[in-house]
């Protein structure tokens, strides 16, 4: 498990795609260092709760039984409303009023079912947006998925938002791969338009051009964020796709990170997902590669930086809001473990 200066932040987070809790099922899940359970009852609504049955501790995404808006323990038949208040034993004529589950705090947007965590129980402070890209407006393709588990923080992602040198170095191999495989000439270094921020919400606008065979295509990279779970990234210019990224943290030096995008309709459908498909394989290899370095680094709290890398710093004070805990200061790097780095170095892929 890596160390991080930083704990698991609080916010809204992606534990699962809607579709992935059908109506009557239940789903093990393990987040924030915790199993957990989902389940959708009759009605349709979703429900994240703690894991175990508190009578036994019985795994309650194990062969539970969703009956209405209840569940059913699968060792010894309580019954468990939709607040997680245990209202039937079948075989006491007295309920244990210390049996309850406990629950968290659901919402879905955007095909996303999603958790408000924090570690001290506080309620929400703030929502998350209904994108109509991912809606029944119409004129975007079909919503395409990738998802990837990774043994560093949160914040190592995240930070990919605002580092300009890092989206150079990516738009490079972007430009080969359009160009059949020739390295162009120059690409242009982005250019981080504005960064702003309001209590959880940050705004990243850089402005790129796209060399291609018929000349430099004017391109952006605007990204909103609404506290460390959700992400929304506009890739226009070439193609105008719109990425969802959400990092979950499963413990606290470690994630899952998802990606739902849409592509604009240019056409007919069969072309907008060949173009939505191309440059999503793009993404997906750079994700790839960036998970292979974000489990190898160290953290470095001030890290020596250079003109052009983009707001780093000032992206790092903002997430600090995140952590109830606070940070760690005490140290002024914070390296992986030696089985962390060399598991990092076996995984990799060599370059091309």
């Amino acid at each position: 498990m890596r160390e991080y200066p930083m704990p698991m932040p609080f916010g809204w987070f992606q534990v699962a795609w809607s579709d992935e809790v059908p109506k009557g099922e239940a789903k093990p899940l393990f987040f924030f260092d915790r199993h957990l359970v989902a389940w959708r009852d009759d009605d349709g609504q979703a429900h994240v709760w703690d894991a175990f049955c508190p009578h036994m501790g019985a795994h309650l995404g194990v062969r539970a039984k969703i009956e209405g808006c209840e569940v059913v323990c699968p060792l010894h038949g309580w019954r468990y409303d939709a607040e997680g208040t245990c209202i039937d034993i079948p075989y006491s004529n007295r309920i244990n009023k210390q049996a309850k589950v406990g629950t968290y705090p659901v919402i879905e947007r955007n095909g996303l079912l999603m958790v408000w965590y924090h570690p001290e129980g506080e309620a929400p402070s703030w929502d998350i947006p209904e994108l109509p890209e991912f809606g029944e407006a119409g004129g975007f393709s079909e919503v395409f998925r990738r998802e990837y588990s990774l043994n560093c923080h949160w914040q190592e992602i995240a930070e990919t938002q605002v580092d300009a040198a890092h989206i150079q170095a990516h738009l490079v191999e972007y430009q080969i791969m359009m160009n059949g495989g020739e390295k162009p000439e120059h690409v242009p270094m982005p250019q981080v338009d504005s960064y702003e921020t309001d209590g959880p919400v940050a705004r990243v606008r850089i402005a790129q051009d796209f060399p291609t065979p018929k000349g430099a295509v004017t391109g952006r990279i605007d990204t909103d964020v609404w506290g460390p779970g959700f992400a929304a990234t506009w890739f226009t210019g070439l193609v105008d796709t719109l990425l969802l990224g959400c990092a979950t943290p499963t413990g606290p030096g470690s994630c899952d990170l998802r990606y739902s995008f849409v592509v604009r309709q240019t056409g007919d459908a069969a072309s907008t997902t060949s173009l939505g498909e191309a440059f999503i394989r793009e993404i997906h290899e750079r994700t790839v590669e960036d998970v292979e370095v974000w489990e190898a680094k160290a953290y470095v709290q001030k890290p020596a930086l250079a003109h052009g890398d983009g707001p780093i710093m000032q992206y790092r004070r903002w997430c600090e809001q995140f952590y109830a805990e606070g940070v760690d200061k005490s140290k002024a790097t914070w390296v992986p473990s030696a089985e962390t780095a060399k598991q990092a170095a076996a995984n990799a892929v060599p370059w091309s």
